[in-house]
Order: C-alpha cells, then sequence, then structure tokens
C-alpha cells in the first residue's frame, strides 16, 4: 500500500469537510513522507520504508475512528450504526404498529414510538454538522419545543395553566403537526415560526453555526412529514376504522394535509430566508476579524 492509497483508507467514509480532509491530509502525507526518508537512511528500501513508515502511523481505521470523533463528538461508525438503528426502528415501530392495530392494540405509545425514533435519527445525522461542544449542546435542544407539543396532544400535559380557560393548547396548536383540525390556523403557523425563528437567532448567536442553528425549521417540516406518513398509514390499512386522540377521521386529517403543506412550504421559505441572512451576518463577522487581526 502506497502512502495516498493508505490516506484514502483513512479518510473513506469520515464525513469530514473538503477542507478538513484535505489539510489533514497534507499533514499527514508531510509526517509519511517525512518518516519514509528517515527508512530509506537508514539503509531501507523505498517500499520497505513506505511499508514502515504507514505501520509506525498507526491503522487507518482507528486513525479515522480517533479523527472522527475528536471532531464530531462521536467517530462516524458510531454515528452511522446509530442512523441506521434508528432509522430501522423507526420503519419497525410503524410496522409493528398497524399489525398491532390490525389486532385492536392501539395506544399513545404505539404512536409515539415512530416520532421518537426519527428524532433520534435526525439528531445523529446532525451531528456531522457538528465541530464543538456547544453545537451538540444547541442540536439536543432543538426538539425541545415540539416535544412539548407532543405530549400536550397526546398526554394533556400543560392543560389548565392558566385561570379560566378550559384548556391550554398553546404547545399543541403551535409545534404539533397533528392537530384535529388544521383549518384556520393560518396565525398559528406565523406565530409557530416567529417563535422557531428566534429559537434560530438564539442557537446562531450561541453557536454561530449556521446549519445547527437553522436545524428547529428542519425539524419542524421533519415533523409534520413523519406525523402525516404514520398517520396516514394508519388511515391507509384501516380507513375509517383508526381510533386516535389527534385526529377526528380520515376526512378530517385529508383536508388537514392541504394545511400541512401550506405549513411546510412557509417554514422551508423562512429558513431559507434566515439561512442566507445568517451567512450574510457571518461573513462580515469573520471580514471584521480579519481587518482586526
Amino acid at each position: 500500500m502506497d502512502i495516498q492509497s493508505y490516506l484514502n483508507q483513512v479518510f473513506r467514509n469520515s464525513f469530514l469537510s473538503k477542507k478538513e480532509r484535505t489539510d489533514l491530509t497534507e499533514e499527514m502525507a508531510a509526517h509519511l513522507n517525512s518518516s519514509k526518508e528517515r527508512y530509506i537512511n537508514e539503509g531501507f528500501s523505498s517500499d520497505q520504508a513506505t511499508k514502515k513508515a504507514l505501520e509506525s502511523f498507526g491503522n487507518p481505521i482507528s486513525i479515522r475512528e480517533k479523527l472522527t470523533k475528536e471532531t464530531f463528538g462521536l467517530s462516524s461508525s458510531v454515528i452511522l450504526g446509530l442512523i441506521c438503528i434508528s432509522g430501522f426502528l423507526f420503519v419497525s415501530s410503524l410496522i409493528l404498529g398497524i399489525i398491532a392495530n390490525h389486532y385492536g392494540i392501539h395506544n399513545r405509545v404505539i404512536e409515539l414510538s415512530p416520532v421518537l425514533f426519527i428524532t433520534i435519527c435526525a439528531i445523529c445525522g446532525a451531528l456531522l454538522l457538528t465541530r464543538r461542544n456547544i453545537d451538540r449542546l444547541c442540536l439536543v435542544s432543538v426538539p425541545f419545543l415540539f416535544g412539548l407539543g407532543y405530549l400536550q396532544a397526546y398526554l394533556g400535559l400543560f392543560k389548565n395553566m392558566i385561570g379560566g380557560i378550559d384548556s391550554f393548547n398553546l404547545f399543541e396548536n403551535l409545534f404539533f403537526s397533528g392537530a384535529y383540525d388544521f383549518s384556520g390556523r393560518s396565525s398559528f403557523m406565523l406565530i409557530g415560526g416567529f417563535i422557531i425563528t428566534l429559537q434560530t437567532i438564539a442557537i446562531f448567536i450561541l453557536s454561530k453555526n449556521i446549519y445547527i442553528s437553522i436545524m428547529p425549521f428542519l425539524f419542524s417540516v421533519m415533523y409534520t412529514i413523519s406525523h402525516m406518513l404514520v398517520i396516514g398509514m394508519y388511515y391507509l390499512f384501516f380507513s375509517n376504522g383508526f381510533i386516535s386522540q389527534v385526529t377526528n377521521g380520515y376526512n378530517v386529517f385529508v383536508v388537514g394535509n392541504i394545511q400541512r403543506l401550506t405549513d411546510i412550504g412557509i417554514k422551508l421559505g423562512m429558513c431559507i430566508v434566515l439561512f442566507l441572512i445568517l451567512n450574510t451576518i457571518k461573513k462580515i463577522i469573520a471580514k471584521r476579524t480579519m481587518e482586526t487581526v
């Protein structure tokens, strides 16, 4: 194995950025060539010197695991494994839920399981966009508001919080995509989008990582699509025979999907605009920093 093949093996499936791979490749190649020259000076042939230099540098897979763990917080193989496992559990929980419903078994745990697994899958995948612990802390905070919406919708938590109001459904209305009836919810879409915008700005201030900052919008879209998929699959197999506390029948759900698609469009539009604004701000900050230096 020559030095270039060795380095290719080190960075295969590392998920590092092009710049990171280029910088590290140059650094490692310089070290390996220096080590090779030393062995040649000691009397070894070129092939023998290359082999000894590579052996002294270490196993390429172990080096990749160490590099990616330092970069992402977890090694690339662990992250990829978690993505595959949680993705498999998402599909499995949906299929098992359909089977259970066929035998008359359906409850909140069965309905919420796919949401939990798709959340884990998305967080694990987004780890590849992190570089610091603050990025990871911000990433973990992304599903918080949506979690409150699901807890309120399915478990009835945080209701009757304000005296005189029979049902306080703020989180459910703003961050849960599976309400009984989505008609006339334009104001909730805009208010929810505004709150997610504030969350995005807060994450950007803390992490300066644009990709992690826009995750609240992407998670919102993901939850909406996953809810349409999960509940839609139940209605596909069981029509109005399917019973859930968050939906009032097939016809109501289908009409609501039109509003959900509108919500997805609004969230994606806001996400793109914010991404461009934050990217411009980051470039201005970087330019001013360079000028100061």
